[in-house]
Protein backbone atom coordinates (compact mmCIF):
# COMPACT_ATOMS: atom_id res chain seq x y z
CA UNK A 1 0.00 0.00 0.00
CA UNK A 2 1.60 3.56 -0.98
CA UNK A 3 0.42 6.64 0.98
CA UNK A 4 0.46 9.92 -0.41
CA UNK A 5 -0.13 12.11 2.54
CA UNK A 6 0.12 16.05 2.48
CA UNK A 7 -1.79 18.98 4.22
CA UNK A 8 -3.97 20.78 1.58
CA UNK A 9 -3.91 24.57 3.29
CA UNK A 10 -1.35 26.07 5.71
CA UNK A 11 -2.12 29.86 6.14
CA UNK A 12 1.53 31.39 6.26
CA UNK A 13 2.33 33.42 9.43
CA UNK A 14 3.17 36.70 8.48
CA UNK A 15 5.39 38.92 10.51
CA UNK A 16 2.89 41.37 12.06
CA UNK A 17 4.62 44.48 13.11
CA UNK A 18 2.99 45.67 16.49
CA UNK A 19 0.57 48.78 15.77
CA UNK A 20 0.73 50.57 18.56
CA UNK A 21 -1.91 53.36 19.41
CA UNK A 22 -2.38 55.79 22.27
CA UNK A 23 -5.79 57.13 22.65
CA UNK A 24 -4.89 60.90 22.56
CA UNK A 25 -7.55 61.11 25.15
CA UNK A 26 -5.51 59.30 27.45
CA UNK A 27 -1.65 60.03 27.12
CA UNK A 28 -0.27 62.89 26.00
CA UNK A 29 2.39 63.49 23.86
CA UNK A 30 5.59 65.99 23.70
CA UNK A 31 4.94 69.05 21.46
CA UNK A 32 7.95 69.46 19.15
CA UNK A 33 9.43 72.40 21.53
CA UNK A 34 9.29 70.97 24.51
CA UNK A 35 12.15 71.07 26.33
CA UNK A 36 13.03 67.98 29.06
CA UNK A 37 14.79 68.26 31.70
CA UNK A 38 17.33 65.47 32.50
CA UNK A 39 18.18 65.16 36.17
CA UNK A 40 22.04 63.87 36.94
CA UNK A 41 22.20 60.81 38.73
CA UNK A 42 23.16 62.54 42.14
CA UNK A 43 19.96 64.13 41.81
CA UNK A 44 18.17 61.18 41.46
CA UNK A 45 19.98 59.41 44.29
CA UNK A 46 19.27 62.55 46.53
CA UNK A 47 15.05 62.31 45.22
CA UNK A 48 15.28 58.29 46.26
CA UNK A 49 16.63 58.99 49.29
CA UNK A 50 14.25 61.86 50.06
CA UNK A 51 11.19 59.81 49.18
CA UNK A 52 12.19 56.94 51.26
CA UNK A 53 12.57 58.99 54.11
CA UNK A 54 9.20 59.97 53.81
CA UNK A 55 7.43 56.73 53.23
CA UNK A 56 6.77 57.33 49.51
CA UNK A 57 7.53 54.28 47.75
CA UNK A 58 5.80 54.96 44.37
CA UNK A 59 7.66 57.71 43.95
CA UNK A 60 11.35 56.24 45.24
CA UNK A 61 10.50 53.49 42.19
CA UNK A 62 10.12 56.06 39.73
CA UNK A 63 13.53 57.55 41.18
CA UNK A 64 15.22 54.18 40.83
CA UNK A 65 13.80 53.11 37.70
CA UNK A 66 15.15 56.34 36.10
CA UNK A 67 18.84 55.43 37.80
CA UNK A 68 18.23 52.26 36.16
CA UNK A 69 17.95 54.13 32.37
CA UNK A 70 21.34 55.99 32.81
CA UNK A 71 23.37 52.92 34.44
CA UNK A 72 21.61 49.72 34.79
CA UNK A 73 24.34 48.63 37.22
CA UNK A 74 23.48 51.40 39.71
CA UNK A 75 19.48 51.23 39.22
CA UNK A 76 20.22 47.78 40.46
CA UNK A 77 22.82 48.73 43.21
CA UNK A 78 20.15 50.96 44.82
CA UNK A 79 16.85 48.58 43.81
CA UNK A 80 18.79 45.65 46.07
CA UNK A 81 20.08 48.59 48.44
CA UNK A 82 16.75 50.06 49.40
CA UNK A 83 14.67 46.74 49.91
CA UNK A 84 17.66 45.62 52.49
CA UNK A 85 17.38 48.86 54.09
CA UNK A 86 13.23 48.18 54.37
CA UNK A 87 13.97 44.93 56.07
CA UNK A 88 16.17 46.78 58.12
CA UNK A 89 14.12 49.16 59.25
CA UNK A 90 11.32 46.43 59.86
CA UNK A 91 12.68 44.56 62.15
CA UNK A 92 16.67 43.41 63.10
CA UNK A 93 18.09 40.61 65.55
CA UNK A 94 19.99 42.16 67.91
CA UNK A 95 23.13 38.96 68.95
CA UNK A 96 24.09 38.77 72.65
CA UNK A 97 26.08 35.97 71.80
CA UNK A 98 28.80 35.27 69.50
CA UNK A 99 26.72 33.71 66.52
CA UNK A 100 27.64 30.85 65.47
CA UNK A 101 27.51 29.15 61.91
CA UNK A 102 29.74 32.11 60.14
CA UNK A 103 32.05 31.48 57.24
CA UNK A 104 35.30 29.53 58.27
CA UNK A 105 37.60 31.68 55.77
CA UNK A 106 37.47 35.72 54.85
CA UNK A 107 34.79 36.38 57.62
CA UNK A 108 35.44 39.92 59.33
CA UNK A 109 34.38 41.71 62.67
CA UNK A 110 34.17 45.22 62.89
CA UNK A 111 34.19 46.95 65.86
CA UNK A 112 32.44 50.11 65.73
CA UNK A 113 34.64 52.72 68.10
CA UNK A 114 33.47 54.92 70.12
CA UNK A 115 34.73 58.55 72.19
CA UNK A 116 37.90 58.07 74.03
CA UNK A 117 38.67 59.12 77.44
CA UNK A 118 40.41 62.38 77.98
CA UNK A 119 43.94 60.46 78.44
CA UNK A 120 43.05 58.36 75.40
CA UNK A 121 42.02 55.46 77.16
CA UNK A 122 39.15 53.37 75.94
CA UNK A 123 35.78 54.39 77.06
CA UNK A 124 33.80 52.27 78.96
CA UNK A 125 31.22 52.18 76.26
CA UNK A 126 34.05 51.07 73.89
CA UNK A 127 35.64 48.92 76.22
CA UNK A 128 31.76 46.66 76.08
CA UNK A 129 31.94 46.49 72.25
CA UNK A 130 35.98 45.52 72.34
CA UNK A 131 35.27 42.67 75.07
CA UNK A 132 32.50 41.18 72.74
CA UNK A 133 35.07 41.57 69.47
CA UNK A 134 37.53 39.46 71.85
CA UNK A 135 34.82 36.68 72.39
CA UNK A 136 34.38 36.69 69.03
CA UNK A 137 37.98 36.24 67.68
CA UNK A 138 38.23 33.39 70.07
CA UNK A 139 35.13 31.76 68.75
CA UNK A 140 35.82 32.01 64.93
CA UNK A 141 40.11 31.30 65.46
CA UNK A 142 39.93 32.04 61.29
CA UNK A 143 38.43 35.36 61.47
CA UNK A 144 40.06 38.59 61.57
CA UNK A 145 38.88 41.83 63.45
CA UNK A 146 38.41 45.33 62.33
CA UNK A 147 38.58 48.51 64.55
CA UNK A 148 37.35 51.24 63.08
CA UNK A 149 37.57 55.43 64.27
CA UNK A 150 39.63 57.82 63.66
CA UNK A 151 38.37 60.31 66.42
CA UNK A 152 41.61 61.13 68.55
CA UNK A 153 42.79 62.18 71.80
CA UNK A 154 46.39 62.15 73.35
CA UNK A 155 47.80 61.78 69.54
CA UNK A 156 45.88 58.17 69.57
CA UNK A 157 42.61 57.24 67.55
CA UNK A 158 39.95 55.05 68.71
CA UNK A 159 41.15 52.46 66.42
CA UNK A 160 44.87 52.69 67.57
CA UNK A 161 43.63 52.45 71.35
CA UNK A 162 41.17 49.54 70.42
CA UNK A 163 44.21 47.63 68.82
CA UNK A 164 46.21 47.88 72.20
CA UNK A 165 43.29 46.99 74.12
CA UNK A 166 42.62 43.35 71.93
CA UNK A 167 46.48 42.49 71.96
CA UNK A 168 46.04 42.39 75.33
CA UNK A 169 43.27 40.74 75.20
CA UNK A 170 45.57 37.76 73.21
CA UNK A 171 44.27 38.60 69.86
CA UNK A 172 47.31 38.02 67.94
CA UNK A 173 48.47 41.52 65.82
CA UNK A 174 48.35 39.36 62.35
CA UNK A 175 44.41 39.21 62.98
CA UNK A 176 43.76 42.65 63.57
CA UNK A 177 43.28 45.62 61.21
CA UNK A 178 43.04 49.34 61.79
CA UNK A 179 40.54 52.08 59.79
CA UNK A 180 41.84 55.67 61.68
CA UNK A 181 40.19 57.96 59.34
CA UNK A 182 36.53 58.03 60.30
CA UNK A 183 35.16 60.43 62.81
CA UNK A 184 31.25 59.08 62.82
CA UNK A 185 29.35 56.00 62.03
CA UNK A 186 29.21 57.23 58.30
CA UNK A 187 33.01 57.43 57.94
CA UNK A 188 33.31 54.02 59.77
CA UNK A 189 31.02 52.50 56.97
CA UNK A 190 32.81 54.57 54.20
CA UNK A 191 36.80 54.01 55.26
CA UNK A 192 35.75 50.28 56.84
CA UNK A 193 34.50 49.19 53.62
CA UNK A 194 36.73 51.03 51.47
CA UNK A 195 39.95 48.73 53.98
CA UNK A 196 37.85 45.82 52.96
CA UNK A 197 37.04 46.37 49.39
CA UNK A 198 41.44 46.11 48.43
CA UNK A 199 41.54 42.39 49.86
CA UNK A 200 39.47 40.22 47.22
CA UNK A 201 39.88 37.32 50.39
CA UNK A 202 37.35 39.35 52.20
CA UNK A 203 34.01 37.97 52.05
CA UNK A 204 31.53 38.58 54.52
CA UNK A 205 31.67 40.31 58.04
CA UNK A 206 29.67 41.15 61.32
CA UNK A 207 29.03 44.10 63.07
CA UNK A 208 29.58 44.72 66.68
CA UNK A 209 28.35 47.76 68.21
CA UNK A 210 25.32 48.84 70.81
CA UNK A 211 21.74 47.85 69.91
CA UNK A 212 20.74 51.17 69.76
CA UNK A 213 23.32 51.73 67.00
CA UNK A 214 23.30 48.67 64.82
CA UNK A 215 20.47 49.38 62.45
CA UNK A 216 21.74 52.79 61.30
CA UNK A 217 24.96 51.24 61.32
CA UNK A 218 23.99 48.33 58.94
CA UNK A 219 22.04 50.38 56.33
CA UNK A 220 25.34 52.93 56.14
CA UNK A 221 27.57 49.57 55.56
CA UNK A 222 25.04 48.72 52.99
CA UNK A 223 25.49 51.60 50.97
CA UNK A 224 29.17 51.53 51.52
CA UNK A 225 28.94 48.36 49.65
CA UNK A 226 27.03 50.28 46.75
CA UNK A 227 29.55 53.21 46.98
CA UNK A 228 32.65 50.63 46.39
CA UNK A 229 30.55 48.96 43.63
CA UNK A 230 30.10 52.82 41.88
CA UNK A 231 33.37 53.42 42.38
CA UNK A 232 35.08 50.64 40.98
CA UNK A 233 32.32 49.94 38.19
CA UNK A 234 31.93 46.22 39.33
CA UNK A 235 30.16 43.86 41.64
CA UNK A 236 31.65 42.82 44.77
CA UNK A 237 29.81 39.94 46.57
CA UNK A 238 30.83 40.90 50.95
CA UNK A 239 27.70 39.82 52.79
CA UNK A 240 26.62 41.51 56.08
CA UNK A 241 25.94 38.74 58.58
CA UNK A 242 24.64 37.82 62.03
CA UNK A 243 25.85 41.02 64.47
CA UNK A 244 27.02 41.01 67.84
CA UNK A 245 25.39 43.40 70.37
CA UNK A 246 25.78 45.35 73.58
CA UNK A 247 22.04 45.73 74.30
CA UNK A 248 21.93 49.40 76.12
CA UNK A 249 18.05 49.56 74.55
CA UNK A 250 15.61 46.51 75.27
CA UNK A 251 13.15 47.26 72.58
CA UNK A 252 15.95 47.65 69.87
CA UNK A 253 15.50 45.85 66.82
CA UNK A 254 12.03 45.00 67.58
CA UNK A 255 9.60 46.44 65.35
CA UNK A 256 9.17 48.88 62.43
CA UNK A 257 12.26 51.64 63.07
CA UNK A 258 10.19 55.27 63.69
CA UNK A 259 9.93 57.60 61.42
CA UNK A 260 12.56 59.91 62.67
CA UNK A 261 15.22 57.68 62.94
CA UNK A 262 14.70 56.62 59.07
CA UNK A 263 14.70 60.26 58.55
CA UNK A 264 18.46 60.43 60.55
CA UNK A 265 19.68 57.27 58.61
CA UNK A 266 18.87 58.74 55.11
CA UNK A 267 20.53 62.00 55.78
CA UNK A 268 23.66 59.71 56.81
CA UNK A 269 23.32 57.98 53.17
CA UNK A 270 22.97 61.34 51.32
CA UNK A 271 26.24 62.19 52.98
CA UNK A 272 27.98 59.17 52.05
CA UNK A 273 26.90 59.36 48.60
CA UNK A 274 27.91 63.06 48.74
CA UNK A 275 24.51 64.40 47.58
CA UNK A 276 23.40 66.00 51.05
CA UNK A 277 22.65 69.47 49.93
CA UNK A 278 20.73 68.51 47.35
CA UNK A 279 18.77 66.07 50.05
CA UNK A 280 18.28 68.88 52.49
CA UNK A 281 16.87 71.23 49.91
CA UNK A 282 14.19 68.58 48.81
CA UNK A 283 13.76 67.96 52.81
CA UNK A 284 13.53 72.35 53.40
CA UNK A 285 10.99 72.85 50.00
CA UNK A 286 9.03 69.65 48.77
CA UNK A 287 9.50 69.02 45.37
CA UNK A 288 6.18 68.95 43.30
CA UNK A 289 4.39 65.98 42.37
CA UNK A 290 5.45 63.10 39.72
CA UNK A 291 2.33 62.92 37.01
CA UNK A 292 2.08 60.74 34.70
CA UNK A 293 2.00 61.90 31.31
CA UNK A 294 2.95 58.91 28.36
CA UNK A 295 3.83 55.45 28.09
CA UNK A 296 5.98 54.02 26.12
CA UNK A 297 5.54 50.12 25.12
CA UNK A 298 8.12 47.93 23.53
CA UNK A 299 6.18 45.16 21.61
CA UNK A 300 6.28 41.67 22.57
CA UNK A 301 8.29 39.23 20.02
CA UNK A 302 5.52 36.97 18.91
CA UNK A 303 2.96 39.04 17.28
CA UNK A 304 1.51 35.84 15.31
CA UNK A 305 -0.16 33.04 16.57
CA UNK A 306 -2.52 29.95 15.42
CA UNK A 307 -5.39 29.48 17.05
CA UNK A 308 -5.49 28.16 20.88
CA UNK A 309 -1.47 28.52 20.81
CA UNK A 310 -0.37 29.68 24.14
CA UNK A 311 0.48 33.43 23.84
CA UNK A 312 3.69 34.57 24.86
CA UNK A 313 4.53 37.64 25.88
CA UNK A 314 8.58 37.81 26.50
CA UNK A 315 9.49 40.73 25.43
CA UNK A 316 6.84 43.25 25.88
CA UNK A 317 7.72 46.12 28.04
CA UNK A 318 6.29 49.17 29.20
CA UNK A 319 7.86 52.23 30.73
CA UNK A 320 5.78 55.10 32.27
CA UNK A 321 7.02 58.19 31.46
CA UNK A 322 6.90 61.24 34.41
CA UNK A 323 6.67 64.56 34.23
CA UNK A 324 6.71 64.95 29.98
CA UNK A 325 9.95 62.89 30.23
CA UNK A 326 12.04 63.78 32.84
CA UNK A 327 11.25 60.60 34.78
CA UNK A 328 10.64 57.38 33.34
CA UNK A 329 10.58 53.73 34.79
CA UNK A 330 9.64 49.69 33.34
CA UNK A 331 5.91 49.09 35.38
CA UNK A 332 4.11 45.96 35.85
CA UNK A 333 1.39 46.97 32.99
CA UNK A 334 -2.01 45.44 33.19
CA UNK A 335 -2.61 43.59 29.37
CA UNK A 336 -5.78 41.81 28.32
CA UNK A 337 -7.47 41.19 25.26
CA UNK A 338 -4.23 38.58 24.29
CA UNK A 339 -7.06 35.75 23.57
CA UNK A 340 -5.92 33.23 20.43
CA UNK A 341 -9.37 31.39 20.60
CA UNK A 342 -10.59 32.84 17.34
CA UNK A 343 -9.28 33.85 13.94
CA UNK A 344 -8.50 37.19 13.00
CA UNK A 345 -6.76 40.70 13.67
CA UNK A 346 -6.92 40.62 17.72
CA UNK A 347 -6.51 43.90 19.49
CA UNK A 348 -4.20 43.72 23.25
CA UNK A 349 -5.10 46.56 25.83
CA UNK A 350 -1.81 47.58 27.58
CA UNK A 351 -2.75 49.64 30.47
CA UNK A 352 -0.99 51.28 33.67
CA UNK A 353 -2.44 53.79 36.16
CA UNK A 354 -1.03 56.14 38.90
CA UNK A 355 -2.29 58.01 41.31
CA UNK A 356 -5.56 57.72 39.49
CA UNK A 357 -4.35 58.11 36.08
CA UNK A 358 -4.91 55.77 33.77
CA UNK A 359 -2.69 55.39 30.54
CA UNK A 360 -3.46 52.81 27.43
CA UNK A 361 -2.02 52.02 24.55
CA UNK A 362 -3.15 49.18 22.06
CA UNK A 363 -1.57 46.82 19.98
CA UNK A 364 -2.53 44.38 17.13
CA UNK A 365 -1.45 40.46 16.34
CA UNK A 366 -2.95 38.35 14.04
CA UNK A 367 -4.40 34.58 14.68
CA UNK A 368 -4.31 32.26 11.95
CA UNK A 369 -6.02 29.03 11.59
CA UNK A 370 -4.35 25.73 13.30
CA UNK A 371 -3.11 23.69 10.66
CA UNK A 372 -4.43 19.99 10.61
CA UNK A 373 -2.91 16.69 9.61
CA UNK A 374 -5.60 14.17 8.26
CA UNK A 375 -4.11 10.08 8.13
CA UNK A 376 -6.28 7.48 6.62
CA UNK A 377 -6.13 3.95 6.91
CA UNK A 378 -8.19 1.34 4.48
CA UNK A 379 -9.45 -1.67 6.15
CA UNK A 380 -7.61 -3.71 3.43
CA UNK A 381 -4.70 -3.29 1.24
CA UNK A 382 -6.64 -5.39 -1.29
CA UNK A 383 -9.58 -5.82 -2.49
CA UNK A 384 -11.54 -8.52 -5.08
CA UNK A 385 -13.35 -6.97 -8.16
CA UNK A 386 -17.07 -6.49 -7.80
CA UNK A 387 -17.07 -8.58 -4.17
CA UNK A 388 -14.88 -6.83 -1.46
CA UNK A 389 -16.40 -3.20 0.07
CA UNK A 390 -13.22 -1.26 1.67
CA UNK A 391 -13.82 1.05 4.46
CA UNK A 392 -11.31 3.96 4.80
CA UNK A 393 -10.92 5.53 8.45
CA UNK A 394 -10.08 8.69 8.65
CA UNK A 395 -8.44 10.95 11.45
CA UNK A 396 -7.97 14.00 11.75
CA UNK A 397 -5.93 15.86 14.25
CA UNK A 398 -5.20 19.45 14.95
CA UNK A 399 -1.32 20.42 15.50
CA UNK A 400 -2.30 23.11 18.09
CA UNK A 401 -2.87 20.89 21.71
CA UNK A 402 -6.52 21.59 22.85
CA UNK A 403 -7.78 22.78 19.68
CA UNK A 404 -10.77 19.87 18.36
CA UNK A 405 -11.34 19.66 14.61
CA UNK A 406 -15.18 19.80 13.86
CA UNK A 407 -16.93 19.54 10.20
CA UNK A 408 -17.07 16.59 7.70
CA UNK A 409 -14.32 14.28 5.85
CA UNK A 410 -15.23 13.98 2.32
CA UNK A 411 -14.22 10.96 0.47
CA UNK A 412 -13.14 10.26 -3.26
CA UNK A 413 -12.67 7.38 -5.12
CA UNK A 414 -10.02 7.87 -8.08
CA UNK A 415 -10.76 11.89 -7.56
CA UNK A 416 -14.44 11.15 -7.68
CA UNK A 417 -16.26 12.61 -4.81
CA UNK A 418 -18.51 9.37 -3.59
CA UNK A 419 -19.74 10.54 -0.13
CA UNK A 420 -19.55 12.99 3.41
CA UNK A 421 -19.57 11.97 6.95
CA UNK A 422 -18.91 14.17 9.70
CA UNK A 423 -16.50 13.97 12.50
CA UNK A 424 -17.37 11.77 15.20
CA UNK A 425 -18.74 13.28 18.65
CA UNK A 426 -17.99 10.04 20.55
CA UNK A 427 -14.40 9.58 19.10
CA UNK A 428 -13.40 13.48 18.42
CA UNK A 429 -11.66 13.20 14.83
CA UNK A 430 -12.84 10.36 13.35
CA UNK A 431 -15.11 9.22 10.21
CA UNK A 432 -15.18 6.28 8.62
CA UNK A 433 -16.76 5.77 5.10
CA UNK A 434 -17.42 2.18 3.52
CA UNK A 435 -16.90 2.27 0.10
CA UNK A 436 -18.77 0.65 -3.08
CA UNK A 437 -17.43 -2.57 -4.84
CA UNK A 438 -15.11 -1.33 -7.38
CA UNK A 439 -15.83 -2.71 -10.59
CA UNK A 440 -12.24 -2.83 -12.54
CA UNK A 441 -9.05 -4.70 -11.27
CA UNK A 442 -5.86 -2.52 -10.64
CA UNK A 443 -4.79 0.13 -8.56
CA UNK A 444 -7.09 2.61 -6.98
CA UNK A 445 -6.76 5.90 -5.21
CA UNK A 446 -8.66 6.26 -2.09
CA UNK A 447 -9.26 10.22 -0.36
CA UNK A 448 -10.08 11.36 2.92
CA UNK A 449 -10.32 15.08 3.00
CA UNK A 450 -10.90 16.81 5.55
CA UNK A 451 -12.78 20.47 4.94
CA UNK A 452 -11.64 22.41 7.91
CA UNK A 453 -13.40 24.70 9.94
CA UNK A 454 -13.47 27.92 11.52
CA UNK A 455 -10.68 27.37 13.36
CA UNK A 456 -8.55 24.93 11.74
CA UNK A 457 -7.36 24.27 7.99
CA UNK A 458 -8.39 21.50 5.71
CA UNK A 459 -5.92 18.73 4.94
CA UNK A 460 -6.24 15.69 3.19
CA UNK A 461 -4.83 11.95 2.79
CA UNK A 462 -4.77 9.34 -0.07
CA UNK A 463 -3.81 5.60 -0.12
CA UNK A 464 -3.47 3.26 -2.80
CA UNK A 465 -5.21 -0.14 -2.83
CA UNK A 466 -4.97 -3.05 -5.21
CA UNK A 467 -8.18 -4.20 -6.30
CA UNK A 468 -7.75 -8.29 -8.19
CA UNK A 469 -9.76 -10.13 -10.25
Amino acid sequence: MTHLKRLLVRLPIAVVALALTIASALVSALPSHAVVVTPSREALKARALYYFATAQSAERSVMIGTLSTRSAFEGRLWSDFVSTWARINASMTMNTAVPSGLPKKGHVFIVLGSGLKSSGAVSAKFERRLRLAAKAAKAHPAATVLISGGAARRGRTEAEAGYRWLRKAGVKASRLLRESRSSSTIGNAKYSMELLSRDSGYTSYSLISDSSHLRRASVLFEAAEVLVQERTGRSWGIKRLANLAHIDMARAGHGQLRASSVKIAAENVASLFSVLSQYRALVAKKPAKLTLTALQVTPPSTLSYHVGQKVNTKGLVTRAVFNKGTYSQPVSAKVTGFDTAAVGTRRATVSYTYRGVTLTGRCDYRVTKAASVTTAKPSAATATRSRTRVTLTATVKSQVAGVTPKGSVRFYLDGVRVGDVMLGSAKHGVAAFRYPTIATAGSHRLTARYRGDARITASYESVIIIVKG
